[in-house]
């Protein structure tokens, strides 16, 4: 499952909802609410292209620490609709360790 944060504009919850409502997980609700879902449902809900990654975490310990992820390749849009009700959405990376 794909995650990102939504930065929400107003009353968080009803921002929750309406995502809930377009197909999203609502993992949590806090100053920003954390979403999941396939990745063709944020393709197709914020009109963009991802594509999979992949990074070593720990390099200096072994090639067993690769970690996949996926982020946007084309930005995302937030529909019409909601924009007054969503400032930004962020696509966390995993942190890389030296």
């Amino acid at each position: 499952m794909l995650t990102a944060e939504v930065i929400p504009i107003g009353e968080k919850n009803a921002v929750a909802m309406a995502l809930q409502r377009e197909g999203f997980e609502i993992i949590s609700i806090r100053e920003i609410i954390t979403i999941g879902g396939e990745l063709e449902i944020f393709e197709k809900f914020f009109k963009m292209k991802m594509e999979r990654f992949t990074i070593n975490v720990l390099p200096e310990i072994s090639s067993l620490t690769d970690v996949e992820f996926y982020k946007p390749v084309t930005p995302p849009i937030i529909p019409d609709k909601y924009k007054f009700f969503i400032k930004d959405i962020l696509f966390l990376e995993p942190p890389e360790f030296f």
